[in-house]
């Protein structure tokens, strides 16, 4: 256990014990409370690095389709997944395109799907095998 961690732990153990409570559930609520602190921050931190960065097409706006949020299913998985909301009904294909760094195109996937008027929902893209998801910067989105 890192040495920084417990000394930490330790003295908030001991200015948590100003009242009647024992020291030892003091130091026991101090250290489980930062230990949970830091669980939930590294798990902000997957999340974090789980989303990918998205270009939606303007037209997509135009026919009732907003593009939220969009994650990776993971290092070296050939999908993403993107959450769609549509304020009007839509039917047909939705494409995206990955992106290198320099905005040149690595692969593409296309998604049939049908949305009612005031519905949303995740949406999964399935790339070829031989993408280099590691090269994948962006997510270009539009409908045909």
């Amino acid at each position: 256990m890192n040495k920084s961690f417990v000394v930490i732990a330790l003295a908030l153990g001991l200015v948590a014990c100003k009242d009647d409570s024992s020291m030892s559930q003091k130091a026991g609520s101090a250290i489980s409370g930062t230990a949970a602190d830091f669980v939930a921050g590294l798990g902000e931190g997957v999340d974090k690095r789980m989303n990918v960065s998205l270009q939606a097409d303007p037209a997509l706006a135009a026919r009732g389709l907003t593009v939220t949020l969009g994650k990776s299913r993971g290092m070296g998985s050939k999908e993403a997944a993107v959450y769609v909301v549509a304020d009007k009904a839509f039917k047909g294909k939705l494409v995206a395109r990955a992106l290198d760094a320099d905005g040149t195109e690595v692969g593409r996937a296309i998604a049939e799907e049908e949305f009612a008027a005031d519905d949303a929902r995740y949406v999964t893209f399935h790339f070829n095998e031989e993408m280099d998801s590691q090269l994948v910067r962006t997510y270009a989105l539009s409908a045909r």
